[in-house]
């Protein structure tokens, strides 16, 4: 018989140890007395200093202050309980021995064959730890001998982990915290597709210190071959930092079809991933972070790991160590290139000092940032090397004015220097001083509606209305741009960019600004009992109006809309549109609608559309050209009841008139503790992904 328990943990009180022994209080329907002992019988139940022990029947003796416990024995202290066949239980000393002892502490349950210790810790014999409650599939540590400590875990060593009663992975050491699943991590699939073949995925993490989890992952494909590496976690706290991270890794010698990679090179057969994250905060002030991808080819994790490679498709890598005080930031970044296939504007370092906007007096505000950094630029194709030790200061003065409540204005006055050790053009280095001047204004206004409506849980109606704009004149911000290795440069995007001096990043290929940005931002909110108010409805537009155009650039920059509607909690519509003013072209739209009923069911369709064209970062650079999109897409969650749900996700691309994308899943929900997908999906467009596959995905349900 399956029963829920918790852990047993007695504590000696300092009256026990004085000898100074309150009496327990013992009830049952059935009471016989001996000269030695008094038995209770029919459903016994003692309490005794927030404890209570439940049998059968219970024998005590009052001289020794021993109770015996027989049949359905439960000894509960606040929130932790033993289970046991019999048990004896000393008063006095607050020590026992049993017969078919069962302890744990939800979710481990633990049992065993003999259990000796104290109220700190227990040591048990032949012990078998399932998480969750016992049964075929629960997952299951079994070892010859346990340590089990109330409210902390269990350690041992020669363990064995598996599942119900096969457990054919050997654990050398073994630390589990009583907050964290058996397994952190374990994942199975199994499936076929066109392009792999036949497939097994098995990975697993299991800790062996409090703070660590060691594992790994293996692969085997049909038409691949077997690709295996090791992986971790770890977390641990203290009172002065807190450290987590992860690391996952990957080879395998490739004997499928290799392709080329995005540069059109061939793929080499021996193929690899490293992916390591890491965060760490040290006192109040210290944060270390850092996310290293080694990828052997640009494909290899698109091809092995295919959900992983939907959610970072161009690696990142750096580290980073950021000290904040109480007005200012000192931080030290490096970003490296260890792919030979993606372009990186690498910082090998970069330590900056950033100022927060501190009061001078009589209203006036000053800023400072600096940063002084050695860059390179590798193209991983043709292209000269670009490399340059660069210092760069910004200050700035503001002076901000509210004539009334309703208005602000911020006027603006800065400069920023710029010094290159590596210059080009013959020049050995080069320095350029830039001055900008500007305001920002905003204007703000509200009303307030009595509107209500119950069915839509409107609890009046607040109209805010936020007209802005900005301005910003740097006349000679272009000159030196022979000298200048630009290597921080323009990168293309639809929204707009920073328009302050000192917020700019492509500060090596900088334009001649005279340019006012209009903006007007809407919030329409009701009340919200939870949150004190929510919003309705946003609506925000901005553009910006160059006085002298720069290059290619347009007098008027397209107009960038947002909307976001959400008047119910089961429905949300959203829209981003770019169009030109001039002509009135449609660069690019993005929409999409949600609809949610409560946990039942979910839906949501979408459209994004781009216009194709070309991108130029600087005066002289390449032309880069930009495809186009055009695609439709639906994705569609179904609980049928509480253990199956129904996945659903197309893709159509308009232009090329096909599904690109078709996944159809079921998802199964097996007592709370693994979740398992059957999956069928079809590619097409796609030269990397198999056209057809299916797949079955068994994972352990993250608590």
């Amino acid at each position: 018989m399956i029963r829920r328990f918790l852990p047993v943990l007695l504590l000696a009180s300092a009256s026990l140890l004085r000898g100074a022994v309150a009496l327990p209080q013992i009830s049952a329907p059935h009471t016989s007395v001996t000269e030695s002992e008094t038995v209770f019988t029919g459903g016994a139940r003692l309490t005794y200093d927030n404890l209570l022990l439940l049998a059968d029947e219970i024998h005590y003796n009052p001289k020794a202050q021993i109770a015996h416990a027989i049949g359905h024995v439960s000894l509960t202290r606040g929130a932790q309980r033993l289970l046991a066949d019999e048990l004896t239980y000393n008063l006095i000393e607050r020590t026992y021995s049993v017969k078919g002892m069962r302890v744990g502490e939800d979710p481990l349950f633990i049992t065993g064959s003999a259990v000796e210790g104290g109220p700190a810790s227990l040591i048990i014999h032949d012990a078998i730890v399932t998480f969750s409650e016992p049964s075929l599939i629960s997952p299951t540590l079994k070892a010859d001998s346990l340590t089990y400590t109330p409210g902390e875990g269990v350690k041992a060593r020669s363990a064995r982990l598996g599942v119900g009663a096969f457990t054919p992975i050997p654990i050398p050491s073994y630390n589990q915290s009583v907050k964290d699943p058996l397994f952190s991590h374990m994942t199975a699939r199994v499936g076929f597709g066109s392009k792999l073949g036949a497939y097994l995925e098995l990975g697993l993490l299991a800790p062996v210190t409090p703070s660590l989890k060691l594992g790994g992952d293996l692969g085997l494909y049909t038409n691949r071959g077997v690709l295996v590496g090791p992986g971790m976690e770890y977390k641990f706290s203290s009172d002065t930092q807190n450290v987590r991270g992860k690391l996952s890794t990957g080879y395998i010698n490739d004997h499928g079809e290799l392709g080329t990679d995005v540069l059109g090179r061939p793929i080499q057969e021996d193929r690899g991933f490293v992916s390591w994250e890491h965060y760490q905060t040290v006192g109040d002030h210290l944060t270390l972070l850092g996310d290293v991808n080694y990828w052997s080819d640009s494909e290899v994790v698109r091809d092995f790991r295919p959900d992983d490679f939907r959610k970072v498709q161009n690696p990142d890598n750096f580290l980073e160590g950021t000290y904040t005080a109480d007005n200012y930031v000192i931080s030290a970044f490096t970003r490296f290139q260890p792919n030979n296939f993606e372009a990186v504007q690498q910082r090998l370092p970069e330590v900056r000092f950033d100022g927060l906007p501190i009061e001078l007096g009589s209203g006036f505000y000053h800023r400072f940032n600096a940063s002084l950094a050695v860059l390179s630029d590798a193209p991983p194709t043709t292209g000269p090397t670009l490399t340059s030790d660069r210092l760069d200061a910004y200050y700035a003065l503001t002076r901000p004015f509210t004539p009334s409540e309703w208005l602000s204005i911020k006027p603006v006055a800065g400069a920023r220097f710029t010094y290159y050790n590596q210059a080009q053009a013959g020049r050995d280095d080069y320095a350029r001083m830039l001055g900008e001047l500007g305001f920002d204004a905003e204007l703000h206004a509200n009303a307030t509606y009595g509107y209500k409506n119950e069915r839509w849980g409107i609890d009046g109606l607040r109209h805010q209305v936020t007209p802005y704009v900005s301005y910003r004149y740097i006349p000679e911000a272009n000159k030196g741009q022979p000298y200048i290795p630009a290597i921080d440069r323009d990168t293309f995007s639809t929204y707009l960019q920073p328009l302050g001096l000192g917020d700019r990043r492509d500060i090596d290929s900088l334009k001649a600004t005279n340019a006012l940005r209009i903006g007007l931002d809407n919030a329409l909110q009701t009340r919200d009992p939870k949150y004190g108010s929510r919003n309705l409805a946003e609506l925000n537009v901005a553009t910006d109006w160059h006085f002298d155009p720069q290059g290619n650039e347009a007098r008027f920059s397209a107009i960038q809309t947002q909307l976001a509607v959400m008047p119910a909690n089961w429905l949300q519509f959203d829209v981003y549109q770019n169009v030109t003013p001039q002509d009135m072209r449609l660069r690019e739209l993005n929409t999409g609608v949600t609809f949610k009923d409560a946990n039942v069911w979910s839906l949501r369709l979408g459209t994004d559309y781009l216009e194709a064209g070309s991108f130029q970062s600087y005066a002289g650079a390449p032309i880069t050209p930009v495809n186009g999109l055009q695609a439709y897409t639906a994705e569609l969650h179904y609980f049928l009841n509480e253990v199956y749900e129904a996945i659903g996700r197309v893709a159509y691309d308009s232009r090329q008139q096909r599904f690109t994308e078709q996944t159809y899943a079921i998802r199964q929900n097996i007592r709370n503790l693994w979740f398992i997908s059957y999956v069928l999906a079809f590619n097409s467009g796609d030269t990397r992904e198999s056209s057809a596959g299916f797949s079955i995905r068994l994972e352990l349900v993250k608590f």
